[in-house]
């Protein structure tokens, strides 16, 4: 039976805007601070996955998303055989953590968004509009930064975490995470660049904010 309650009525709206925002996220740079987990349900589906959960699924997916399309730019534009080769492996591997992940989501009834946030897209068209040497350098330091925030996402998920499913995708991901920043780092290492003291803001990730009780 319908609830027709202010509360119902505000988790419908909360679950409205989470579908059609997507956040305003990996993988390797600092992610925008993110509210503090609550228990408060978004929709009946997501009532029994904690925020933080529903958050990491959210997070990763949006961050996969971002690195796909990353990889195929490097692929395409990548004037360095390292930069190609590490973006094909983004494409492949993010392919397939982002299967298992939509799989574990759609399970427990957790809406994903379908694309990365703005903020993501914006400084993809940056990156595209680079080429040569300074697409290389300006790439291997967004995904470094992407994948050390990717990292970090997962360690919070499997020490915070509440749904088995969810910590295990943390976990598994987190040695396909590693691989990419060994290479990216070797990469960098290789075409001279250094790491900028504050980070790009290339797939940062920022959730929607939970409706107010």
């Amino acid at each position: 039976m319908a609830l027709h309650t202010p509360l119902a009525a505000i988790a419908a709206t909360s679950a409205a805007v989470l579908a059609l925002t997507g956040g305003s996220a990996a993988s390797a740079l600092t992610p925008t601070p993110m509210p503090r987990p609550t228990s408060t349900s978004t929709s009946s589906g997501e009532g029994r996955v904690p925020a933080q959960d529903r958050q990491f699924l959210i997070q990763a997916h949006q961050g996969n998303l971002a690195e796909i399309a990353a990889g195929k730019a490097a692929e395409s534009k990548g004037k360095a055989g390292s930069v190609r080769s590490i973006g094909a492996m983004l494409v492949a591997d993010h392919t397939k953590l982002d299967k298992k992940l939509q799989q574990v989501a759609q399970r427990l009834q957790v809406p994903l968004p379908s694309q990365p946030t703005a903020r993501q897209q914006t400084k993809a068209k940056e990156l595209n509009a680079l080429s040569g040497v300074e697409f290389d350098k300006a790439w291997t330091k967004a995904m470094i930064y992407g994948h050390r925030a990717a990292l970090a996402a997962a360690n919070k998920e499997i020490a915070d975490g509440s749904v088995p499913q969810v910590k295990a995708l943390a976990r598994a991901s987190k040695p396909v995470i590693q691989e990419h920043l060994d290479r990216l780092l070797a990469a960098e290492k290789a075409l001279g660049a250094l790491s900028p003291a504050r980070p790009p803001s290339i797939l940062t990730v920022s959730l929607p904010r939970t409706a107010a009780r």
